[in-house]
């Protein structure tokens, strides 16, 4: 995934917080989605204007840690996302 799109969470999606982790029911496929701590907090940063590369910058700075040790994470959370079909992706004006 390139740094340049933005996403945001398909309008099909219900969501549920526990303990600080996201659980995602989407409604189409009838199938429920647990996220781990990492892609929680990448899904509650997808708002559709926000770019991977600010989410990295984001993310790594609430972890205190370098952009490159949290960019593969983040990388892998939002190709998960995607293969479940929870995420509305377009580029960034």
């Amino acid at each position: 995934m390139s740094s340049s799109p933005a996403f945001a969470p398909a309008a099909a999606i219900r969501e549920l917080d526990v303990d600080g982790e996201v659980t995602l029911y989407h409604e189409p496929t009838r199938t429920a989605l647990v996220l781990n701590q990492t892609a929680s907090d990448v899904w509650r940063l997808l708002d559709g204007q926000r770019t991977v590369a600010e989410i990295v910058e984001l993310l790594a700075r609430a972890y205190d840690t370098d952009a490159d040790t949290v960019r593969s994470g983040v990388h892998t959370a939002l190709e998960q996302l995607a293969a479940h079909r929870v995420l509305d992706g377009h580029a960034r004006p």
